[in-house]
């Protein structure tokens, strides 16, 4: 052999050679790619394809329709749970609460009367007539039987506005009264205003005469201008009405005043 040439190579035996390159080839079937997970089998190879067990891609951002959907159920949900918590709080405190409206001070009766210048016992609705005969003088006995009691228990010494006086065969207002005329102008008084009354003049010192019909407001004052102030307030002239003092004993004197 000349100097200088490399002893040659020996020959591998040809079992030995295919069993390397078999070898070789496998490793380089699996042999990975950076950033691949060391474990898992059947990954992206030599060969550049998905194995069976290969990571699925990742998923996809949401659509922003399906973001605001959400936006507004969410706000949904939160104004029904304030408005029910609204609901349940506020309804509660006013359960069995009855809220009242304030009173007025210048209340009106149906006749338009400042009700501050009234009675507390006055009634907000006019007197009505009981059943009468159909004679006008026995109905005017009724009315004033019916009325006679309570006059004299709740007016005796008090101011009264005066409305009417007639007795049977009086000469005024253009015609001779009988008692279907005093009848039907005390009933047109009684219909219209509250608490009215009729009472018998005979009944009370503070008549000069006693053989009058003398129709009232059954509203005791114990100021005479009390009772004026009734009959101002209603529309009423001195010529329709005045104050009137029931008194069962004593005299006429000052017991009555005329508006001015």
């Amino acid at each position: 052999m000349p100097l200088g040439q490399p002893y040659p190579r020996p020959k591998r035996p040809q079992s030995e050679s295919a069993a390397a390159q078999a070898a070789q080839g496998q490793h380089q079937q699996y042999q990975q790619t950076p950033g691949q997970d060391a474990h898992a089998p059947y990954a992206q190879g030599a060969y550049g394809g998905l194995g069976p067990y290969a990571a699925a891609p990742a998923e996809k951002p949401r659509s922003r329709k399906g973001l605001i959907a959400m936006g507004v159920v969410l706000i949904v949900v939160i104004a029904l749970g304030i408005g029910w918590g609204a609901a349940t709080l506020f309804g509660n405190d006013s359960d069995g609460d009855t809220v009242a409206a304030p009173a007025s001070s210048e209340t009106k009766s149906p006749a338009g009367e400042d009700s501050s210048s009234q009675s507390p016992a006055e009634s907000p609705e006019p007197s009505k007539s009981p059943e009468l005969s159909d004679d006008p003088a026995k109905a005017l006995d009724q009315l004033i039987e019916g009325d006679r009691s309570s006059v004299k228990a709740d007016l005796n010494g008090k101011w009264v506005p005066q409305l009417s006086s007639k007795k049977l065969g009086l000469e005024a207002e253009g015609k001779t009264w009988k008692e279907k005329d005093i009848l039907a102008e005390h009933q047109e008084l009684r219909d219209e205003y509250p608490r009215v009354q009729l009472v018998w003049s005979g009944d009370f010192a503070s008549f000069k005469e006693d053989d009058f019909w003398v129709t009232v407001v059954g509203i005791g004052y114990d100021d005479p201008e009390e009772a004026l102030s009734w009959c101002s307030s209603h529309g009423l002239g001195a010529d329709y009405c005045y104050a009137k003092q029931l008194n069962t004993s004593g005299g006429i004197e000052g017991t009555t005043r005329l508006q001015d």
